[in-house]
């Protein structure tokens, strides 16, 4: 192509940050426009601030819990990572339980988490990123198609790519953009409410993570000490999409509920000295689409996520923006 306006990529979660180290590194001109005040996405993590306790400055993920790796492209990332010290292998066995208690163990894949939580690995991804082109803390407003560009908030781009959740996406996106709109509205999204609870040390049971079935509460618990690799009593659990749905404006309001399923599942009676909670509104997607990503030539908007490329994982987000960055730049150039 010819337009030498650069590329918009709207989200620096990690389809978003894939995405623009493929074009940075066959020189496209881009930029990353993220709401968010850091990367990192929906793979956050969050240094807890306690001024006095044993557990100020502690690093737990609210948000993706950990991530597997089938895809070979990937698998050479990962270790890289790993070889650097930014991910580590984490377990590959897990407790299951049902509201009446932990049941029993299933093993599967290895599952790799980070020392400085998931959100450092995004992070490390953008280190090779000019920091002037990515563009934190604004909320994008409009993306609309004129004759030969994209057109982002007023600021024309060659092309844009959109790599955050398609609910969000549907709110920006023109509807005149019929076509795009369709593929957006192809699949649903669950809400999640991450919460965060610090016990008294040398009180929890001996575990990674649990998958809780059955459940009208909890779906999911990691010790997020384990997963950091420093013991810290720290547990993360995620409440039903259902329940997490009704308490959107106001997630501390789970809380009670929240750990009053937890401590007999854990075998505990006391409380937590300190919890608190995260809202993700479109935490994943129900179902993924097989196909990698989705570029609209005629309107040059590419689409990206863990909704594409077989997930919802970790995995299919950087599979997703890394091939929609690598299609962007041979159409760029």
């Amino acid at each position: 192509m010819t337009n030498q306006l650069p590329i918009a990529v709207i989200g620096a979660g990690m389809s978003g940050i894939a995405c623009a180290r493929m074009l940075h590194q066959h020189n496209v001109p881009f930029r990353v426009i993220d709401r968010g005040r850091v990367v990192g996405g929906r793979m956050a993590s969050r240094r807890i601030r306690e001024s006095g306790t044993a557990f100020d400055g502690h690093i737990t993920d609210i948000g993706a819990s950990y991530f597997t790796v089938q895809d070979p492209d990937f698998a050479t990332v990962v270790n890289l990572w790993i070889d650097t010290g930014v991910a580590r292998e984490w377990t590959d066995a897990f407790h299951v339980a049902t509201p009446a208690g932990i049941s029993g163990i299933r093993t599967g894949p290895m599952r790799y988490s980070a020392t400085n939580g998931l959100r450092s690995i995004i992070e490390h991804q953008a280190e090779i990123l000019p920091t002037e082109l990515i563009q934190p803390s604004t909320q994008v407003a409009a993306v609309s198609v004129q004759e030969d560009h994209v057109v982002v908030d007023g600021e024309p781009f060659s092309a844009v790519a959109v790599c955050v959740p398609d609910p969000q996406a549907k709110q920006f996106i023109d509807a005149a953009l019929a076509s795009t709109h369709e593929i957006l509205n192809q699949i649903d999204w669950e809400a999640v409410i991450a919460v965060t609870a610090v016990f008294e040390p040398d009180t929890l049971p001996k575990f990674d993570g649990i998958f809780v079935n059955e459940h009208p509460v909890l779906t999911w618990i990691a010790n997020d000490g384990h997963r950091r690799g420093n013991e810290d009593p720290v547990v993360v659990a995620h409440v039903h999409p259902e329940l997490a749905a009704q308490y959107l404006t106001d997630p501390a309001g789970v809380i009670p509920q929240a750990l009053d399923a937890l401590l007999p599942i854990l075998g505990l009676t006391e409380h937590p000295q300190w919890s608190s909670a995260m809202r993700w509104t479109f935490a994943k997607p129900t179902s993924a689409r097989p196909e990698l990503y989705s570029f609209d030539e005629g309107n040059r908007i590419g689409l990206a996520g863990d909704s594409w490329a077989g997930g919802p994982k970790v995995e299919a987000a950087w599979k997703s923006g890394h091939e929609l960055g690598v299609h962007l730049a041979q159409w760029w150039n």
